[in-house]
């Protein structure tokens, strides 16, 4: 069946994807709430709030939600972003309306016992400090703290402990009612479920209310960076900013990503880690927020090989800035963007996500077979042009986490 939105009597918008062909079903929760919207005073806040989603609702503790999905077979879990929180579960369809309201009671009427909050506060706070062990997740830190320095978009989602340790049960539990049990929400769903019953039972929420966030206006820095980390492994970034994306620019830059650094034949992981050995992790990526974007490449490398990797990874960047990327190159990575869609369409959880996000985006619901014609429709000179205005230099951002790095000596070798 087809895919469809409709917004209910209460204002939430249901978007769904019934398939007669699948045993399972996944739902998905999205409140257009993240950190970005935080401020100082409750700075990880949506964090501690999803997190307070599993402790316990009038008629059940966070035993008996655990066991509730855990017994069908089922799995929920969610995550906090910079701009959105989701709450998900996939289970087997025939448990689809007892999963779903659930997933009702636990936006609506969570308790937020005091007991349970600061039971959970240390476990942030434990998730935090483990986060700051992780060499690449401390390192993406840094990096937004870098490109978009003391600005909302920039913050740690969780917070810090010393902030997580200051939040006060008052103010956790206001912007729960605030923006999860009234706010604005999507709820997606894909797999074997009656649409009709779905929205039966949703129509049963509050009234959601608009959350009129204001978003701040984003100042980029450009530049070289050096910060210290206590690893072993340095970690670079070459950054560069990217506009509000249209549809058509966001599948470009998929077509042109894969090229450069999301499969193993990529530019940057043949020349850094196959060709000269330099690396174990080559990767580039590309991130989409309402208002702003950027595309990044990014590898941990010994210390003593960070100049060398440096070097190669601008040689590699200048050498597509200049020269564009070849029609075998868009041909092969049309046909694995391709591929990925037809495996992620065997998974209804992917299926569930994808709608939300082209929702998020302002995009159109398209199917994957729609997508993938998209995609093939690109032409080699709309993707080089494309290439040419992403890699802008005179707006890059590079960034060396880890030991001491001199910049100019770089500069000077490169040239």
């Amino acid at each position: 069946m087809a895919i469809q939105k409709e917004v209910l009597n209460n204002q939430l918008v249901l978007i769904s994807e019934p398939i007669a062909t699948v045993k399972t079903v996944a739902i998905g929760f999205w409140f257009n709430v993240g950190s970005r919207f935080e401020d100082d005073k409750n700075r990880g806040v949506s964090h501690f709030v999803e997190h307070m989603l599993f402790k316990g609702t009038s008629d059940k503790n966070a035993y008996d939600i655990a066991c509730s999905f855990d017994r069908i077979g089922g799995y929920i879990n969610a995550f906090t972003e910079r701009d959105v929180t989701c709450l998900h579960a996939t289970v087997p369809a025939k448990h689809f309306e007892y999963a779903l309201n659930i997933l009702c009671s636990m936006v609506t009427d969570s308790t937020f016992l005091s007991e349970d909050l600061e039971r959970e506060r240390k476990v942030i706070e434990s998730e935090i400090i483990t986060s700051k062990d992780d060499p690449e997740e401390a390192a993406f830190d840094e990096l937004y703290a870098v490109l978009w320095p003391d600005q909302r978009l920039s913050q740690p989602i969780a917070g810090t402990v010393e902030q997580v340790h200051a939040i006060k049960r008052e103010t956790i539990f206001e912007w729960y009612q605030r923006f999860f049990a009234n706010g604005e929400l999507v709820v997606s769903i894909s797999g074997l479920f009656e649409v009709n019953k779905a929205a039966e039972i949703l129509q049963k929420l509050p009234l959601r209310q608009k959350n009129n966030h204001k978003l701040e206006n984003l100042k980029w820095q450009k530049g070289n960076f050096c910060i210290k980390a206590p690893f072993l492994q340095n970690q670079l970034f070459a950054a560069f900013p990217l506009p509000k994306l249209s549809p058509v620019e966001y599948q470009k830059l998929t077509v042109l990503n894969a090229i450069i650094g999301d499969t193993m034949s990529s530019r940057l992981f043949q020349r850094l880690r196959e060709q000269n050995g330099f690396c174990y992790t080559v990767y580039s990526f590309f991130t989409v927020f309402e208002d702003t974007a950027f595309w990044c490449a990014y590898t941990s490398v010994a210390k003593k090989n960070t100049r060398i990797a440096a070097k190669e990874l601008n040689a590699e960047l200048q050498n597509l800035k200049n020269n564009g990327v070849s029609q075998d190159e868009i041909n092969a990575a049309k046909e694995h963007i391709c591929g990925e869609e037809i495996i992620s369409s065997e998974d209804v959880e992917s299926r569930m996500k994808r709608l939300a996000r082209l929702y998020f985006m302002n995009f159109d619901l398209c199917t994957f077979e729609e997508y993938c014609e998209q995609i093939n429709s690109l032409q080699a000179k709309e993707l080089n042009e494309e290439l040419s205005k992403m890699l802008d230099f005179s707006n890059q951002a590079r960034i060396i986490y880890g030991g001491r790095f001199d910049w100019k000596k770089l500069e000077k070798c490169s040239n």
